[in-house]
């Protein structure tokens, strides 16, 4: 389980590792984006080129919210809370943070408790 925090306007943000090809963790802050319904995680292309990570598809088309764009789509490997995952990840140039998607809570349990500044994700 890993511990989250409120950003400045009530946004759910996580810290996370992304796990290059050697093994390498770069640690990053990531939004938790419950408009990203269809997505394990988000990031700009750089990010993805720069971590190494194997290209699965180069344009895989998705609905956005300003109509349909096409993402490349890596095999990421990210760790929360200690435990490793190997998920699909879409990367686009321009996107300006890292962002979550909602498949993470097919199986991970997300606690949100403003009132007692509680914010969990995981088991």
């Amino acid at each position: 389980m890993i511990q989250g925090r409120f950003g400045e306007i009530g946004e759910l943000l996580f810290s996370i590792d992304l796990i290059n090809s050697n093994g390498e963790l770069l640690s990053v802050e990531a939004l938790l984006d419950t408009g990203f319904a269809t997505g394990w995680l988000a990031l700009d292309i750089q990010d993805a080129e720069a971590l190494d990570w194997t290209l699965m598809e180069a344009a895989h088309p998705m609905q956005t919210a300003s109509g349909q764009a096409f993402f490349a789509l890596y095999e990421g490997k990210v760790s929360m809370g200690g435990q490793e995952f190997v998920i699909p990840v879409h990367a686009k140039a321009g996107i300006p943070e890292i962002l979550l998607g909602l498949q993470w809570l097919r199986e991970q349990r997300l606690v949100v408790d403003f009132l007692a500044n509680c914010l969990t994700l995981g088991m």
